[in-house]
């Protein structure tokens, strides 16, 4: 069990992997126990540079359930990356968690003010460009690689 509720360890993480969401599982190849393993690895990999320099966030049901992760960590001087995760308590907690993200994403990244905060989705969701404008990316096409489109964190004015 966290010390916190916010904080995040190995059986959250591993909870969402196994019990993913839709998008989750087709974003992080999560096709066998070995895709899953490899995908704990780096989520927790990325967590401890979340400490370093960024932060995160998870979200649980009223049950203690994780719902979903969100993370932002340096990848280089001035630029940033995010990376999310969600468990199937997804489907009916996508709204609120939205308005959380957005909001969350807003604050945060006022502190890193010059810094671009990128990601990068292989996800072919039809809402996939309208849900990341709402949290605040552009979609910037020549960061793409491959079947990876990539996304900057551009923060509105309001």
């Amino acid at each position: 069990m966290p010390e916190s509720p916010n904080e995040i360890s190995t059986v959250d993480i591993s909870y969402i992997l196994d019990n993913s969401w839709g998008l989750t599982e087709s974003e992080w190849s999560l096709h066998n126990k070995s895709s899953r393993n490899n995908t704990l690895s780096e989520i927790v990999r990325r967590l401890k540079l979340t400490a370093a320099d960024g932060f995160s966030n998870i979200w649980r049901t009223p049950t203690n359930e994780p719902i979903a992760i969100l993370g932002v960590h340096k990848v280089e001087d001035k630029k940033y990356e995010t990376f999310f995760i969600a468990s199937k308590h997804m489907d009916e907690s996508a709204l609120k968690l939205s308005f959380d993200m957005r909001k969350i994403l807003k604050e945060k990244t006022s502190i890193y003010k010059g810094c671009s905060c990128g990601l990068y989705s292989t996800s072919d969701h039809p809402s996939q460009i309208n849900w990341f404008r709402f949290l605040g990316f552009s979609y910037i096409p020549e960061g793409d690689l491959g079947n990876t489109r990539y996304f900057e964190y551009k923060p509105s004015n309001s």
